[in-house]
């Protein structure tokens, strides 16, 4: 091999060592969030609507990082009276600090951000009076069957499942789909050493 084409193949290598072994940039979207069973079904209407997006960056050797959500507000609307919003929830810097990843894709983190809710009516004041005032963190509290999270690295997803600890919810699943963003400098590199190869392919020709 000649000494060009070794230093060009030595630096995309060093290049995505690099990135494997160190926190990546992402774009986190929170795409659906759907309920199954509950003693009571609610509507949850999100403003602005779902997706959700925001950034973040994981460490998937070191299984750490932090994403976020940009703001956002859900209306609860609990059907035992369809004509009546209950309760309204306004969440401010929704933040997951990831602490673990395992061999198994499931996450452990701690959360940040403020939790407002408005009493609407109806049992609102029920909502709110078991609503925490600051977002929780992942795995979320779990009853009966435990909650879970778990990033799916070759989906680029991650799943969040919830049962309620008194089924009065059901359980809720949130699904999140995340993009990894490429450095400009990671992208420059790769690409000199591309068009490097190139040349040097076209001088032994």
């Amino acid at each position: 091999m000649d000494p060009m084409r070794r230093i060009v193949l030595a630096t995309i290598a060093s290049v995505m060592s690099a990135g494997l072994a160190s926190a990546v940039p992402i774009t986190l979207s929170l795409d659906s969030v759907t309920a199954v069973g509950g003693a009571f079904p609610t509507l949850q209407t999100y403003d602005p609507a779902l997706p959700l997006t925001g950034p973040g960056n994981i460490d998937f050797g070191l299984g750490t990082g932090t994403i976020t959500l940009e703001d956002y507000s859900i209306t609860l609307n609990i059907q035992n009276d369809p004509l009546v919003d209950d309760a309204l929830l306004e969440i401010s810097g929704w933040t997951q600090t990831i602490t673990s990843i395992d061999g198994s894709g499931n996450i452990i983190s701690t959360g940040g951000g403020s939790v407002t809710c408005t009493n609407l009516g109806g049992l609102g004041g029920l909502v709110c009076g078991s609503t925490p005032p600051t977002v929780a963190g992942w795995p979320p509290p779990s009853g009966a069957t435990p909650s879970s999270v778990v990033i799916d690295t070759l989906a680029q997803t991650i799943t969040v499942t919830d049962t309620s600890a008194d089924a009065t919810a059901g359980t809720i699943t949130q699904l999140y789909s995340y993009t990894i963003v490429p450095e400009p400098g990671t992208a420059l590199l790769v690409g000199a050493g591309l068009v490097g190869l190139g040349v040097a392919a076209r001088r032994r020709a």
